[in-house]
This record gives structure tokens, C-alpha cells and sequence, in this order.
């Protein structure tokens, strides 16, 4: 079993203009666990996200992704880094190709070869409900078809840490339980790490593990999910 935590934080805080947005004196997300991160809007839910997955210098402290320092590193290191983790963020935004092109877009972008892209793209079409929409160009989609095609984008990357900010925001009802059957499947079976920022008590209270509260930057407490 692996002990060491997905994420461990120490003295981490960061501001935008000189307003301090985060201040998180100690924090750790252990390893195969799924973590609700929950709190209200400007609760810092979002900018912790964007440090944890190496996309967002803080201002100061530290933060160990897996055991190694991502703060502070040179930004090659810090892109090596970042294909450890996917973070899916909250709005759609897709590509002007089609949607099976979004999909692959990461896949092929990280060097997987042409005959498991295909493979790894058709299986999320088809666990995603998009098959049909394959060839259709993704910014003329509905919202919640955006959103299942930004979920399958980050997800068939298959990572070994996903962060998702508010990932049922724009979902259709009927593919939600689709969506936590998706995620409790990778964190069983493949062991994936997974952070979740939500307002959505549902998906709290059917996959969290570990439920970690935030208010004003600050992380106000760490309490056992149903789900432990």
C-alpha cells in the first residue's frame, strides 16, 4: 500500500493584487482516496485546484505531488510534473474541431501511439453516451454534450491524480450517476486519486472518502466521507 499522499501542502498561500485568496498552513490528499473539496463561492476551492495541478505558481510554501516538490521548480520540470495530473475545470471549453479530435487531443499530444488513441477515444465515446456525436464539431454542442466531451477529454488521459471543479455544473440529470459510476470505477480499479470542488451535496455523499471544508482561503476542517 502506498503512503505516501497524493498531495502534501505546507505554508501555502497565494494573492491576486495584493489580496491574500489562500492561506493553507498544512494539508495532505492521500494517495487512492476520493476527497470532496467543498465551501462557498471565493473560498479558494479554485486556485488550490490550479496550484495542485501545477498550472499556478503560489506565492509561497510548498507543495509535494506524489512525494516530489512541484513550488519553485523549473518550468520543465513543472511540465513533467503536470502529466501526472488532469484537471477538468468547471465551464466547457472546446476545441473548434470535432469532438472525437477533442478527445484525442491530449492522448496525442503526450506521444500515445495512433492505434491505442483510436481504441482509448472509441471506449470513451461509447462510456461517455457521445458515440454518435464523434464527428460533430464540438463548439455547436449543447452544454451538457460540452461538458460530457470535456469530462471524456480529461478522463481517458487516464492519469494518476484528477482534479474537477464542479463537474456536474452543466450535466444532464440522466448522466450523472453515469459520471459517478465513471469516477468510483477509476478510483477502484485503477486507483486514481481524485479532488473534487462541488456544491453538489449528491455527489459528496455518494463517492467522498474524505470531505476537506474551506472557507475564506483558509481550510476550516478535514471530516471522514460516508463513503471511508
Amino acid at each position: 500500500m502506498n503512503t505516501t499522499p497524493a498531495f502534501r501542502v505546507s505554508s501555502l498561500a497565494h494573492a491576486y493584487d495584493g489580496t491574500t485568496v489562500l492561506d493553507v498552513p498544512h494539508l495532505e490528499v492521500p494517495a487512492g482516496e476520493i476527497c470532496a473539496l467543498v465551501g462557498p463561492n471565493g473560498s479558494g476551492k479554485t486556485t488550490l485546484l490550479s496550484i495542485l495541478a501545477v498550472l499556478l505558481k503560489p506565492r509561497c510554501g510548498s507543495v509535494l505531488l506524489r512525494g516530489v516538490e512541484t513550488a519553485g521548480v523549473p518550468e520543465g520540470e513543472r511540465q513533467r510534473l503536470r502529466r501526472q495530473v488532469t484537471l477538468i475545470h468547471q465551464k466547457p471549453v472546446l476545441f473548434s474541431t470535432t469532438v472525437r479530435r477533442n478527445i484525442s487531443y491530449g492522448l496525442r499530444a503526450t506521444g500515445v501511439a495512433a492505434r491505442d488513441v483510436k481504441a482509448r477515444v472509441d471506449r470513451a465515446l461509447v462510456e461517455f453516451g457521445i458515440a454518435e456525436l464523434a464527428d460533430r464539431q464540438a463548439r455547436r454542442l449543447s452544454g451538457g454534450e460540452a461538458q460530457r466531451v470535456v469530462l471524456a477529454r480529461g478522463l481517458v488521459l487516464e492519469t494518476p491524480v484528477l482534479l474537477l471543479d464542479e463537474p456536474t455544473s452543466f450535466l444532464d440529470d440522466d448522466f450523472r450517476p453515469m459520471l459517478f459510476d465513471f469516477l468510483r470505477a477509476a478510483n477502484r480499479s485503477r486507483g486514481v486519486t481524485i479532488l473534487l470542488a462541488t456544491h453538489d451535496s449528491s455527489l459528496v455523499s455518494a463517492l467522498a472518502h474524505r470531505i476537506i471544508r474551506m472557507e475564506k482561503g483558509k481550510v476550516s476542517s478535514v471530516e471522514t466521507g460516508r463513503q471511508a
